[in-house]
């Protein structure tokens, strides 16, 4: 019998709950969010495992069929903690350890915007002018030179 939830056991569970709590937040858990969450994550599996399914026959390959990806036993833990999450005792419990995973997932997604602004700072674009599209770096030491004929192209 599982005494200990794996992350990747507890990952299936955490994703439903911040699904249901945070709109959507679940399908963010990746690999890079799992690893820096690990531990609110493992917190969150043990928790609703203790509580939900540990002694109950056939759990325990169901949790390790959707923790695989297959979407029958996927959706059933999810029916299950769908109906779960109705008691307000039960929420209660898994709502500030589903706030530590959510936090993790902010703070990346703010590192990753922080990171594509800076990017996209250095370069330009020439839109609109039927030229091609030119991406660079600033100050770089290469030059373009276009010509814009207005609609009207030189003849031969």
């Amino acid at each position: 019998m599982l005494e200990v939830i794996t992350l990747a056991l507890a990952t299936p569970i955490a994703k439903i709950i911040l699904d249901k709590l945070y709109e959507g937040m679940g399908s963010k858990l990746g690999e890079k969010v799992s690893e820096a969450a690990s531990a609110p994550i493992q917190k969150l599996g043990q928790a609703v495992w203790n509580r939900c399914f540990k002694g109950k026959p056939g759990t325990e390959k169901v949790l390790e069929a959707a923790a695989k990806g297959s979407e029958p036993e996927l959706k059933q833990i999810q029916d299950y903690l769908q109906k779960e999450m109705e008691n307000p005792e039960f929420v209660g419990m898994v709502q500030p350890i589903a706030q530590e995973i959510h936090q993790v997932l902010v703070q990346m997604d703010d590192v990753n915007a922080e990171n594509v602004q800076q990017n996209a700072r250095d370069g330009f674009q020439n839109i609109g002018t039927e030229g091609p599209i030119l991406q660079g770096i600033k100050d770089s030491p290469i030059t373009f030179t276009t010509h814009n004929y207005h609609g009207v192209k030189p003849t031969d």
